[in-house]
């Protein structure tokens, strides 16, 4: 009786999670607000469909497990290595000093220094699972604010075992505090030590033997075993199981299996973080924010302001651009799932109250809650941030110089940063034109000619001088918008040489029916190509 009710949870929570992410998907919202709802509504403290949450929150844990495997994947040990220190000092520095003032306010408020202090650094750490899921989803990984926030996180994940450490000893007044926290510390490095020196060795081979069985379902049996032993070994020392799996899946990727092994975990990674994230939902008490509304609503406020105050200070010491700052900040504003297992045991061992536990549960799931729309809100900030510290080609308009037989560039990506290069070496002067604020600084800060403008705008054309240049290169990706400025600039200029780009052989015949001089599609080496007609003598 008693698995035939464990099976229907797990039904219900199945049914609930298609229901809500196909509903979010329906509403253009982020698929993670779908499984967050979903969870607070099943939940002990809603409709209460599902009681049994040991289980489930075993297997949610897992999903946080696949997603740090899968982030490993993408960086290997040498893309670590070349990142800035400064960015792990950033972390640490964040972690320190977030942890210490939440600390003092929460003291403040006539709370034990003992339990303030397991809350104050607690909800400093930031949720990796919900924060490197925004950033795989929407390929921010490899861009400075996904690194910076990448390295601030894994040090987090490095300050949950000595958190721990020091709830079980507060708990325990016999032991000594500073000797437990230098025995863990030992013990996890020696064991991130032989990980990382032991798989390096054996990982490819195992891999290889493995391979050679020509079985799919042993080479998926190992994928799993490399996952979860690594975790198991990380845990067992005071680390986190998703820890382990990161280091596995950074030895994973300087291996040539790491695109099947990726593979393989995906089912598993999606079905169970989405049950992660129904976990945290079901954290979410409706009648206890009810009782204590204006509270919640003050902490969650006073949370989320005060991490993402801090982190953007700290981000502009290290150096980093306003917008990055200001993204990064509000990106990793909210409290983390560690902050669950901290006070949870906190409150086992009787060093953090009851309802106060219970109120920091609520107010980190709230703030969690809410990153997906903040996360967005954030990257419009950082991108409107960017705008305004870009120079735009009004600017150029408005400057005394006027260039003459220059070519034009519509579009700075990896196309048009070649055609540029290669005007470079052939002494041809030029200026690009960009939407994107974050590559026009990039260019900037290399000394190239790169401006902000939409050049299907009249303005804009004028601006850069267009009656006078020697050709305009389309090298959009977009292939409406290449479309558009093509068919805009040879009905004012009928006389203008035209060099596009095509994404495909349809698109190069749209373009040379409007007007295109000459097209260049991807099946040969467009930038190069379209440097070459530039440069063509006959093109003069």
């Amino acid at each position: 009786m008693a698995e035939s009710s464990y099976l229907l949870e797990v039904l219900i929570v199945l049914v609930a999670a298609v229901l809500s992410v196909s509903l979010f998907r329906r509403l253009r919202l982020d698929p993670v607000l779908g499984y967050l709802c979903a969870g607070a509504v099943i939940g002990p403290y809603s409709l209460g469909l599902v009681q049994g949450l040991a289980t489930i929150h075993a297997l949610a844990e897992l999903g946080v497990v696949f997603l740090l495997f899968t982030v490993g994947l993408e960086l290997p040990i040498a893309r670590i290595r070349v990142m800035p220190f400064r960015v792990f000092l950033l972390g640490i520095a964040q972690v320190f000093i977030t942890g210490t003032l939440i600390s003092a306010a929460v003291a403040a408020m006539g709370v034990t220094p003992e339990a303030a202090g397991i809350i104050g650094f607690g909800v400093a750490l930031s949720s990796t699972a919900i924060v490197l899921r925004l950033l795989s989803d929407r390929g921010g990984l490899t861009s400075q604010t996904g690194r910076a926030a990448f390295a601030i996180l894994i040090v987090q994940d490095l300050m949950v075992g000595p958190l721990l450490v020091g709830v079980f000893a507060l708990g325990d007044q016999s032991n000594e505090l500073l000797p437990l926290l230098g025995e863990a510390a030992l013990k996890m490095l020696v064991t991130v030590v032989l990980i990382l020196g032991i798989g390096r060795i054996l990982l490819r081979h195992l891999f290889t033997q493995v391979a050679a069985t020509r079985e799919p379902a042993i080479f998926a049996a190992m994928t799993l075993f490399v996952v979860l032993g690594t975790g198991v070994a990380t845990e067992h020392v005071g680390l986190s199981l998703a820890f382990g799996a990161f280091l596995a899946g950074m030895l994973m990727a300087e291996t040539q299996f790491r695109h099947q092994v990726a593979a393989e975990i995906q089912p598993f990674r999606g079905l169970l973080l989405g049950l992660f994230f129904m976990t945290v939902g079901m954290e979410i008490h409706p009648l206890f924010i009810f009782d204590n509304g204006a509270t919640i609503a003050f902490l969650v406020i006073a949370l989320l302001g005060g991490k993402a105050l801090i982190l953007i200070l700290l981000a502009k010491a290290a150096r980093m651009s306003t917008a990055d700052a200001v993204h990064l900040g509000v990106l990793l504003a909210q409290g983390g799932e560690f902050a669950f297992v901290l006070v949870g045991a906190a409150m086992s061992q009787g060093v953090v109250d009851p309802d106060l536990g219970q109120m920091v549960i609520v107010v980190v799931a709230l703030t969690m809650l809410a990153t997906p729309f903040l996360a967005g809100l954030g990257q419009r900030a950082s991108n409107r941030i960017e705008r305004n510290e870009v120079p735009s080609i009004e600017e150029l308009a408005d400057s005394d110089s006027k260039l003459e037989d220059h070519v034009i560039i519509a579009g700075f990506g990896r196309v048009g940063a070649i055609v540029a290069r290669q005007m470079m070496e052939a002494k041809v002067p030029f200026l690009a034109v960009d939407m994107d604020p974050h590559t026009i600084l990039q260019a900037q800060k290399r000394g190239l000619p790169v401006y902000y403008g939409d050049v299907t705008r009249a303005d804009i054309l004028e601006a850069v001088n267009v009656q006078a240049a020697r050709a305009v290169v389309v090298a959009l990706d977009d292939k409406h918008v290449s479309l558009q400025i093509v068919a805009i600039l040879r009905y004012i200029f009928p006389d203008l040489k035209i060099h596009a780009r095509a994404r495909d052989l349809a698109h190069a015949q749209e373009l040379e029916s409007i007007g295109a001089s000459t097209v260049v599609t991807e099946l040969v080496p467009t930038g190069l190509q379209l440097a070459q007609v530039v440069l063509d003598p006959q093109d003069e």
